[in-house]
């Protein structure tokens, strides 16, 4: 019996992540963060409604931002997988920061997440950076499928999922314990072969 899998280079995460580049859009420049950004990161990282549906913990102080910075630093040494800030070109301003979250090569799969101030919302801005975070992960990592996710009552992130071209797999029931409480899921994903640049 022969094996009838494509064959492929399966890259490793450091030669991606080691030297993360910036990706341009029309109005967002994505790039790696620096501890310059403290101020427009506590900006949106502290307002409640920002951080309702994540993981983390809105920011109540300027050395919570700092902690963050400072990882998001060691992930960029480290040449593991690690955010990009998004800048808002015409406000030359941290306005949010997206994607992936892990990776796992020998899969051909990852997962990305996102987050935008509120004075940014209903602008197609985080649509746009996902766009080009999903764009990067087909032609450089060399995905085959991107998954995202997001809490069941959290409307716009799982519509900036769908205008990307995500599909909608189904609820990952009480799949996570967050800020006190089982969480159910949305989980969306693309692949490769649906992915349209």
């Amino acid at each position: 019996m022969s094996d009838s899998s494509p064959e492929r280079t399966i890259l490793a995460v450091e030669d991606v992540f080691g030297d993360l580049p910036s990706l341009d859009t029309p109005r967002l420049l994505l790039r790696r963060l620096t501890l310059d950004d403290a101020q427009d990161v506590f900006g949106y990282a502290s307002d409640p409604e920002v951080a309702r549906y994540t993981t983390w913990q809105s920011h109540g102080t300027i050395d919570d931002t700092m902690l963050f910075l400072s990882g998001a630093m060691t992930l960029y040494a480290n040449g593991q997988v690690s955010p990009w800030g998004v800048e808002h070109k015409q406000d030359r301003r941290i306005i949010g920061t997206g994607g992936y979250v892990y990776w796992l090569p020998r899969h051909a799969r990852a997962e990305i997440a996102y987050a935008i101030g509120r004075r940014y919302w209903n602008q197609g801005l985080m649509t746009e950076a996902v766009r080009e975070i999903i764009t990067f992960g087909f032609r450089v990592m060399q995905l085959n499928r991107i998954e995202a996710r997001c809490d069941v009552p959290n409307i716009a992130s799982a519509r900036v999922m769908e205008k990307v071209g995500m599909t909608f797999e189904g609820i990952l029931r009480q799949h996570m314990f967050s800020k006190g409480v089982y969480v159910d899921l949305k989980l969306y994903s693309i692949l490769r072969r649906e992915w349209r640049p």
